[in-house]
């Protein structure tokens, strides 16, 4: 007899949100965990006297997988010199491991330079460190303000100080005997953002950047003004873990604050939407505090508005953990800006430093390194628009969406992987930049992008490229939901109920801590509040490239709502694939400086950009769109009171979509070419 209870595809199940990292069951000890993060760190050093034997191992038997990873084979053999503390200007200190080629210790030889600047604990690292000094360069690891190892000597200031601290960096490099005046950067998403900080109106000391996965354009930042919910739980836990921590702590990462985090992630009623159009709920705004240029001023706004004691040039004191949970949890900074403080007063038209900016689409950054490349290809100098380059990979943040889940878990497409991770490292940007040797950089395309599941790449010299719009219609067809290039005949609108406390679960997408990647979405197309709009059995293939739109005409009884798109590849009955989603909160249909409440009833048109993509649909497969009004841990979930208040703290909207003559939603396809 079979006792398992099948489960309602119609409810809500925290169960059904999955994490990037799926932590085995026998990890979800506090006693394990911390055995597992004293192994570490007491592995971690041992790298420093194994890596001569693996480097020396690695040069005679690692050709093949030198070219896999565009590594190539170790050059030179690696002395690694104590520890230095590097003064800011305010007076913190940043803990940095130097890392040199032998011949250059050994005759003061001058060389190129790799600085990378880190939150996770520089010594995790250390093997970067001795693989790129192998090729020749000076690489120097440092932790940053406040993180790490560096917790002692200062307090991470919500990245405020990553411009100021790397230029003391760059003054303290300029100084060293080996400094041949070539200075590049590396590294992956915080790493990249340490980068992004210094890479315009630096005076030229910088030759060249490789910023991977990060943005200058915040991550919280959405047009459409919803709350990316998922995103800010995940920077909250990160740096809370890299804040707290001198030693390692990856479990504690991963698992984040006791009880606050995990109650986000899974119980919706915890951050519902409802503010007032003339809210008070923020006590300051990112965009005025990028009007705050000096240190201590700012110190003193932060101190005095949130009765808080922090002093950045001095270790916490418990003050940054209390600010960041009246910031992020309970909602008092405004994040909804352009920009966090690492890139304040950003100036497109003072860059000047090489870039090699690497992307992926599933890569929680993709969406606002786009919007920076076409801020770039408009406003920087010419020189700086020569020397940009973006690739766009395939993949997730970190190629998480590619780690095995589960024992033994499946493995990834090696093509795959390999066209994520070969372009992690790109030792050939610095060889040409700081060596003078190597690619010939002109016959390197602007942007080169990884069109999904076609497996090739495509070369442009812009952003978005050239494309032919292809306009679906939403239909009616028997009651079904259908996406048809004629126009819309007159039929009656799709209704569905909008329960905040039954929200649509988010699967897949471009995350962080939530899991991303393209999933199946066949379950959630069971929920009587998700409307599925597919179209026939595509008779050609098509490959779309650029920004995915649609216009949608809708109508709620509430006075503010939300409405979710998803664009899904239908590959048969059983399976539908995720490309890419977003949404607009109904208040911020006219822009986040207009808000305003709309009428119960009455239609309006939304105009919502979903998103990026680059992906074929092949001949025989179905273009499909979900409609919903929720997308959670993704986002926030409206409550639909308008900042109005009742005893539940949410009601029940009728959400009605249209799809006539009058009223003519369509999807926008950018087609790049049809098969």
């Amino acid at each position: 007899m079979n006792n398992t209870t099948k489960k309602d595809p119609y409810v809500f199940d925290p169960s059904d949100v999955e994490f990037s990292v799926e932590m085995p069951a026998f990890l979800d000890n506090k006693k394990i965990n911390d055995v597992l993060d004293s192994l570490v760190i007491r592995f971690v050093p041992l790298i420093r006297y194994i890596q001569a034997p693996l480097l020396k191992l690695f040069k005679h038997l690692g050709g093949s997988i030198g070219r896999l990873t565009g590594l190539g084979k170790p050059e030179y053999d690696v002395i690694q010199l104590k520890e230095v503390l590097i003064s800011t200007q305010d007076g913190a200190k940043l803990p940095t491991d130097v890392y040199l080629p032998k011949p250059v210790f050994r005759e003061r030889y001058k060389a190129p330079t790799i600085l990378i600047r880190l939150p996770y604990w520089k010594k995790m690292l250390s093997i970067v460190g001795y693989i790129l000094a192998s090729k020749g360069y000076v690489t120097v690891l440092q932790d940053i303000r406040g993180c790490a190892s560096a917790i002692p000597y200062g307090t991470l200031a919500f990245t405020y100080f990553i411009r100021s601290d790397g230029f003391s960096t760059l003054e303290w490099l300029k100084k060293r005997f080996w400094y041949n005046g070539r200075i590049g950067m590396w590294g992956l998403s915080f790493l990249g953002v340490t980068q992004l900080a210094i890479s315009w109106d630096n005076q030229g000391v910088l030759t060249c950047l490789s910023p991977g996965q990060c943005s200058y354009t915040s991550v919280l930042y959405h047009t459409g003004g919803l709350t990316p919910l998922g995103m800010a739980i995940s920077i909250l836990r990160l740096v809370l873990g890299i804040t707290q921590n001198v030693e390692p702590a990856l479990t504690t990462m991963m698992k984040g604050e006791e009880g606050i985090s995990e109650a986000l992630y899974l119980n919706p009623l915890m951050s519902l939407y409802n503010d007032p159009i003339d809210s008070k709920r923020y006590l300051l705004h990112l965009k005025d505090l990028a009007k705050v240029s000096d240190p201590d001023a700012l110190t003193k706004l932060l101190n005095k508005t949130y009765n808080l004691n922090l002093k950045f040039n001095e270790k916490d004191t418990g003050e940054l953990p209390k600010f960041l949970k009246e910031a992020v949890l309970a909602r008092r900074l405004n994040m909804n800006y352009e920009h966090l403080p690492y890139a304040f007063n950003f100036t497109p038209e003072k860059i000047d430093t090489p870039m090699l900016v690497i992307s992926s689409w599933y890569d929680l950054f993709v969406e606002q390194i786009l919007r920076d490349t076409k801020i770039i290809q408009e406003k920087s100098p010419e020189y700086f628009r020569k020397n940009y380059k973006l690739i766009i990979c395939p993949g997730a943040h970190g190629g998480m969406d590619m780690f095995p889940r589960g024992f033994p878990g499946k493995l990834p497409d090696l093509k795959t992987m390999l066209a994520l991770y070969q372009n992690f490292v790109p030792i050939w940007w610095y060889d040409y930049f700081l060596k003078r040797k190597g690619t010939d950089l002109s016959k390197v395309p602007p942007i080169r992008l990884y069109v999904l599941n076609r497996g090739i790449w495509r070369n442009f010299e812009q952003w978005p490229p050239v494309t032919k719009p292809l306009k679906l219609y939403l239909h009616s067809h028997w009651g079904a939901g259908a996406l048809l290039e004629v126009d819309p005949k007159p039929t009656l609108p799709h209704e569905y109920a909008f329960n905040p406390a039954n929200p649509v679960v988010t699967r897949g997408g471009r995350f962080l801590t939530v899991r991303s990647g393209g999933l199946n979405q066949t379950k959630i197309e069971l929920r009587k509040d998700v409307l599925v709009y597919t179209s026939r059995k595509l008779e050609t293939g098509l490959e779309v490239i650029g920004d995915v739109k649609i216009v949608l005409y809708a109508s709620s009884t509430a006075k503010d709502t939300d409405f979710m798109v998803k664009l899904v590849d239908v590959f048969n009955t059983r399976k539908a694939i995720n490309i890419v989603d977003s949404g607009i909160r109904a208040r911020f249909r006219e822009g986040l400086d207009k808000p305003s409440f709309i009428e119960p009833d009455k239609i309006y048109k939304y105009e919502i950009t979903i998103g990026a993509i680059g992906y074929y649909f092949p001949k025989g497969h179905k273009i499909r769109i979900e409609i919903s009004s929720s997308n959670f841990p993704r986002f926030d979930v409206n409550s639909n009171l308008a900042g109005e208040q009742n005893e539940k703290g949410y009601i029940t909207a009728q959400q009605k979509i249209f799809h006539d003559l009058q009223n003519p939603s369509h999807l926008i396809l950018p087609i790049f070419k049809k098969y």
